[in-house]
């Protein structure tokens, strides 16, 4: 216990002294990113004019730790900006050809006060094509068409495609058709520190020291004006502050750790008397305390439920301006489309939209729509089970073949009852939504759950667990008469499971509750009328409140909040 002791110790005053040298560090740092190199006019158009003969030949130039200032100098003054993406050239920087056919208006702009702003959107995974991203696309977007002036940074570490291979499935998956040239892919090349499997011990601490880093990465290719963090990677904020001086935005979709997290830890049985509990629990809560520093840098935080809110506004006190923007669900061209279906046409069918991961608990599906099937005896009518998602890698595809395995060779689903359907396009998904019934979410404490207000909004009955965003956000009572929610419980719009294996399961969820297997019965027994009238109820509510309408008026509150306190700070 003494070696323990004396290694936090160490640990504690090794980040003091990192922490304080950083922040002596921070008083110069913020003008080295932005400052140009001298003599660059000259330079640039010296290599302008060598190339002027020939606007084929691309003058590609290195001003070593300077290349991020110029980067961003050239992005300003870019008659295209998307040009200046790192991905063929790395660290140097390479002059576009429109910008080499108009030499003189472009050497001129360089180093000019400008209306430009570059909003820079940290997000390694944004080719991933889940709820996230979506906020993400809609998110660029709506600062794309809040002034035309506003220039999009991706932060990405998706080397394996193109810019233009990324943007081309945002508008396959999402249909949102962004205006490419006002948009700048930086490819980051250390994205590997921030995954779990680089991390096997101290995965947490692992992870945030990696994100830093990444941060830091970033910063040094392309300094933005305004940082704006969508994927929960807080740790590099003091640093992005510290190193870039700029104002922070965050959208959280679920903190990195919280008070469940720590309170399901300390209520473990045995926890008082088992020494590894109590230095994991200590260990959090020292995580937990960096957490809530990294909070305080932020100037506005987002937050994507009254779950997440909660939490985020207890782990980050010193953080005034945190707010609640609900996703964006695409529900206007979701309602739109499910209107010009006659509900009498739908299948017998339900569906589960998620990106294949353990959390999302598929395992629990398969295993409770089995148990309906063996206890059914033909009493209903056995509906079909979809699955849809989208796979990120390789060992999400190898946990797709594990579920299948486990659905047809160990529960012996027949296949006839059941469906995986992986990375399908949009339209495809849609299609399937407007044919089936109901909509399944498995997962405990879902911060969100976009796909639940996708089933709504294109007239399914959600089969929902009841914890976070679906229970308190989502799959609420509405008053179709007044178009707003109500207490009245005989208005629902979905219906709600608990299960033995949810972490916080007590005696009163299973007076309160059914099981998902009963659950599936329930709905079975729904006749039409009942389902039609649920339907249309959750149809206005997922216009009302999960709209890209609503969350762009949302975002651009934000954007003009976000330019106010930086003028303050000036």
């Amino acid at each position: 216990m003494m070696s323990l002791a004396k290694f936090i110790t160490f640990f504690l005053g090794l980040l003091l002294f990192l922490l304080v040298s950083l922040r002596v560090l921070s008083e110069f740092i913020p003008s080295l990113l932005v400052s140009l190199p001298p003599k660059l006019r000259l330079r640039v158009n010296n290599s302008l004019l060598r190339c002027s003969n020939n606007l084929n030949r691309i003058p590609v130039l290195n001003f070593g730790w300077k290349n991020a200032s110029v980067r961003r100098a050239f992005v300003l003054a870019a008659i295209r900006p998307s040009d200046y993406t790192n991905k063929i050239y790395g660290d140097r920087v390479a002059i576009s050809y429109y910008d080499r056919k108009d030499r003189e208006s472009f050497v001129g702009k360089l180093g000019q006060e400008t209306k430009r702003k570059i909003f820079g959107f940290f997000h390694p995974y944004c080719n991933a094509g889940g709820g996230g991203e979506k906020v993400l696309w809609k998110a660029v977007e709506s600062t794309l068409n809040h002034d035309e002036n506003n220039i999009c940074v991706i932060y990405t570490g998706d080397n394996d495609v193109s810019g233009i291979d990324i943007l081309k499935s945002v508008e396959r998956r999402f249909e949102y058709r962004l205006d490419s040239n006002r948009i700048v892919f930086i490819f980051l090349t250390k994205r590997n520190l921030v995954e779990a499997k680089r991390w096997p011990k101290f995965t947490l601490l692992g992870q945030a020291i990696g994100s830093i880093i990444l941060s830091i990465e970033a910063l040094s290719i392309l300094t933005p004006d305004y940082w704006v963090e969508t994927m929960g990677y807080p740790f590099g904020y003091p640093f992005v502050s510290w190193f870039a001086n700029i104002p922070i935005i965050t959208y959280t979709h679920y903190p990195v750790i919280s008070t469940d997290m720590l309170n399901k830890l300390k209520n473990m049985s045995g926890f008082r008397t088992n020494i590894k509990l109590n230095i994991k629990y200590l260990y959090w809560k020292m995580f937990m305390l960096i957490y809530r520093f990294a909070g305080s840098f932020v100037d506005i935080a987002t937050t994507n439920s009254t779950w997440t809110y909660n939490h985020i506004k207890s782990i980050w006190p010193s953080t005034r301006n945190i707010q609640i923007i609900y996703p964006p669900c695409s529900t206007e061209s979701l309602i739109e489309g499910s209107n010009k279906i006659d509900n009498k046409d739908r299948k017998n069918q339900i569906v589960a939209i998620a990106q294949f991961r353990p959390e999302k608990r598929h395992d629990l599906i398969l295993s409770s729509f089995s148990s309906f099937i063996k206890t059914n005896d033909n009493k209903l009518s056995v509906p079909k089970l979809i699955l849809i998602g989208s796979t990120r890698n390789q060992s999400d595809r190898d946990f797709v073949e594990s579920l299948k395995k486990f659905a047809f060779e160990e529960l012996k689903i027949l296949p006839e009852y059941l469906e995986f359907k992986t990375d399908c396009k949009y339209e495809d998904m849609k299609n399937i939504l407007y044919s089936s019934w109901f909509g399944i979410n498995a997962m405990w404490n879902e911060h969100f759950g976009i796909a639940v207000v996708e089933y709504m909004a294109s007239g399914l009955i959600p089969l929902c667990h009841a914890s976070a965003g679906p229970l308190y956000d989502i799959v609420v009572p509405w008053d179709d008469k007044k178009n707003e929610q109500t207490k009245d419980e005989a208005k629902y719009t979905g219906l709600f499971f608990k299960d033995k294996s949810d972490p916080d399961f007590s005696s009163k969820d299973a007076s309160k509750y059914s099981t998902l297997s009963d659950l599936f019965a329930e709905a079975a027994k729904l006749g039409l009328s009942e389902r039609i009238e649920v339907s249309k109820r959750g149809k206005q509510c997922a216009l009302t409140k999960f709209s890209d309408a609503k969350f762009e008026k949302s975002w651009h509150a934000v954007l003009d909040e976000i330019k106010t306190i930086q003028s303050l700070n000036v």
